[in-house]
């Protein structure tokens, strides 16, 4: 279209520069009812210019029988101007239309619903024959087609966090935890079956996590104490089990001596019988003897059966003390794995669950002997720029670096945890009011002379320390976050510093 403005705006001009060239008519003269071969040929261009039109010309292009071609050279002169404005907005129009479209395009090009008929869209709107009309529609197409597509994975969106629900129902079935865990487990299953927005799974599913953790922690501690339990009833099973048996012991070989001595005693009575004339008392005794004799088998037999008892009861006895030994291992086994799980991956100190429990201990401790007891959280400063610039391993190396500075400059009644990220939290306990600061400033400039290097390049460390004492009426809450405070004015006034509130 506006090629074709363009072309006629030319044609007209080369007209009206013919039409000026003319001679000027007398006044008296008029045009004659043929129309002169230029005014023919400006109808002609015109009608062309509006799709085709037949009919008569425009008014405006239409001669009065009184007007000369001064007349027709006032009118192109006018009709130019309009037609060159005209061109102009149209041609600003289809500049800001081509923009809009382009930019349109590659918005929806770069969507994560972007069919593949934008791409060519895109190589069209960049060519300099672009039909706007026609790219818009196909504009429209491709908005079409990413919508359809953002409607299916929406729908499959929704299949896949109802399976999650699902999922996550049968997950809580089979978890064997009991009490508060357990009551916590079926809230969340009771907020899955009732679940609208499909948003708060994640924080449900992180829940369902957490409570996992800590039922395991739980159950290894419970299994902890049973075993300890179970090492002690064995022990003190063994120990009267072994007296049993060497009290049974003693009185089998007591009963094995006082039988031999019987069976002499016997021997004895029988030779003395042997030599005697009483023909009737001899033949009676002899029947006592023989009831004796009988006795004396079954009084052996017996023994042997107590020696069978005893063997078996030693036996039992290797068995205990072999039951004793495994549940022994096995308890230090898992307190082992129990120690595993309040020491942090990384750094190979306590992590925040051991935190929290050592917290406990020492604030029970505070509020019976009321020993000073401080807490301070430290926070490595412009952490983020060492894994910007050098890359997360250097990153892990220097926490690393970090945590076993900290726990060397410590006395080894101290305690320090990697509270998260870049942050650790110490314990001083038992530490002068008036001098918290001597081991914190030592601290402080231990960090600074790690000799922390990265390609050959000096790394500087340094920390902020924000700390506090426990006061009268504090929590374990309280003073936390009295020492985040001070951490937080620690950083905001320069860094590197220690702030103690």
């Amino acid at each position: 279209m506006l090629k074709e403005l363009a072309s006629v705006i030319d044609r007209l001009e080369d007209l009206l520069a013919d039409l000026q060239q003319q001679e000027t008519p007398s006044p008296g003269r008029v045009f004659s009812s043929t129309t002169p071969e230029p005014i023919s040929r400006l109808v002609n261009h015109w009608q062309k210019l509006f799709v085709g039109q037949s009919g008569p010309a425009p008014s405006a292009l239409q001669p009065a029988a009184a007007s000369g071609t001064s007349r027709w050279v006032e009118e192109l002169e006018h009709l130019l101007i309009r037609l060159r404005h005209g061109h102009k907005r149209l041609h600003q129009v289809q500049q800001s239309t081509s923009n809009r479209l382009r930019q349109t395009t590659l918005l929806l090009q770069q969507s994560d619903f972007s069919p593949p008929e934008a791409d060519a869209l895109l190589s069209e709107l960049e060519g300099p024959d672009a039909g706007h009309q026609e790219q818009l529609w196909k504009l429209i197409d491709c908005y079409q087609a990413a919508l359809a597509l953002c409607t299916e994975r929406h729908t499959n969106i929704s299949t896949s966090y109802h399976e999650l629900r699902v999922r996550l129902q049968l997950l809580i079935d089979e978890l064997p935890f009991s009490g508060d865990i357990a009551s916590e487990l079926n809230k969340i299953k009771r907020q899955l079956l009732q679940l609208v927005d499909d948003n708060l799974l994640p924080g449900l599913c992180l829940q369902l996590i957490e409570l996992t953790i800590e039922g395991c922690r739980q159950e290894r501690h419970n299994s902890t104490l049973f075993l300890a339990q179970l090492n002690n009833n064995l022990g003190e099973m063994h120990h009267h089990f072994a007296i049993s048996l060497s009290e049974g012991e003693a009185l089998f070989d007591a009963r094995t001596h006082h039988g031999h001595h019987i069976a002499g005693e016997l021997r004895a009575i029988g030779e003395h019988l042997v030599s005697q004339d009483n023909a009737p008392l001899k033949e009676e005794i002899e029947l006592r003897m023989r009831s004796i004799s009988h006795v004396l088998v079954q009084h052996e037999r017996l023994q042997e059966r107590e020696r069978s008892l005893l063997n078996r009861m030693n036996a039992m006895e290797q068995q205990i003390q072999s039951l004793k030994r495994e549940s022994n291992n096995f308890k230090q086994q898992l307190s082992a794995q129990n120690d595993k799980l309040f020491i942090d991956n990384l750094t190979q100190i306590y992590n925040r669950a051991a935190m929290e429990e050592r917290l406990a201990v020492e604030y029970r401790r505070w509020l019976r002997y009321q020993t000073p007891l401080c807490v301070a959280l430290l926070d490595i400063d412009y952490f983020k720029d060492i894994n910007d610039r050098y890359g997360h391993l250097a990153g892990d190396k220097a926490l690393r670096l970090i945590a076993r500075t900290i726990q060397k400059s410590l006395r080894d009644s101290d305690f320090v945890a990697r509270y998260g990220g870049e942050e650790f939290l110490i314990l001083l306990n038992n530490v002068n009011p008036e001098h918290i600061r001597i081991p914190l400033e030592k601290l402080r400039e231990q960090l600074k002379k790690i000799p922390f290097r990265f390609k050959n390049e000096r790394v500087t460390i340094t920390a902020s320390i924000g700390a506090t004492l426990f006061l009268q009426g504090d929590n374990t809450t309280s003073a936390l976050e009295r020492a985040d405070q001070a951490l937080y004015r620690a950083k905001h006034e320069g860094r590197d510093q220690i702030i103690i509130a």
